[in-house]
């Protein structure tokens, strides 16, 4: 399987993180230094670091924090065969796997902990970790919903690329969290441990249709013009 990342995003987003962050701390230290002089100001000074320091937080654990989602992916489907190719930060879905079942949305969720699907909701039992959720730690949300409208932008994007083809848009949440405990067997989206992954798209993708050779070496090589495009 090839795996195509986008470095320059990566890195574009690497940098916002660590201007966030310098001003985050600048703001707070200006807000304690005027406490006893402006009042507002220094409320105000104080309101702009915590949004900064959030700011900060999330895209540093989207973006920065190692493994990153797109290298816990591509090592979980490093046995799929060369059919698979998984593109990374380039496409309207940060993640999806293109093959000749068409694009594979793969939404990433790193909660650990229970994590459950029943009555039409997502649960998460993460203990003392919900607490971190205030620092900017990603709260699980609704991985569903989510995938569906990112499964939505990919398939509009899609038909733009190669309006002569109907390419098949799936998608599936991923859980890159080892620790992590899943029940979600009800969830209309695809829910699975990053571990069992490939085995997982490799049955669920054998009742999809299938593209032709030649329209997957067409839809290639305009991924191919989006990667150079990016470079």
């Amino acid at each position: 399987m090839e795996v195509f990342v986008n470095d320059s995003f990566l890195e574009r987003r690497k940098r916002l993180a660590s201007w966030s962050t310098y001003i985050a701390v600048g703001a707070l230290v200006l807000g304690l230094v005027m406490s006893n002089r402006q009042i507002i100001v220094s409320y105000v000074l104080l309101l702009v670091g915590m949004l900064g320091a959030t700011i900060g937080s999330q895209l540093t654990a989207a973006y920065v924090r190692e493994p990153r989602p797109g290298t816990v992916l591509s090592e979980a489907l490093s046995g799929l065969d060369k059919r698979y190719a998984l593109y990374c930060y380039y496409l309207p879905s940060h993640h999806v796997v293109v093959s000749h079942h068409g694009m594979t949305v793969l939404m990433p969720r790193a909660q650990r902990g229970e994590i459950s699907y029943e009555n039409d909701k997502w649960r998460h039992k993460a203990g003392a970790r919900k607490l971190l959720q205030l620092f900017g730690e990603p709260a699980l949300g609704r991985p569903g919903a989510d995938t569906q409208q990112e499964i939505e932008w990919v398939d509009e994007w899609a038909q733009d690329l190669l309006p002569e083809v109907e390419i098949p848009v799936t998608g599936v949440i991923a859980f890159t969290d080892p620790q992590a405990t899943l029940h979600a067997e009800e969830s209309p989206v695809p829910a699975v441990k990053v571990g069992d992954l490939a085995e997982f798209l490799g049955d669920y993708l054998k009742g999809q249709p299938t593209l032709s050779t030649a329209q997957q070496k067409e839809l290639r090589r305009k991924l191919d013009d989006v990667v150079q495009a990016d470079a």
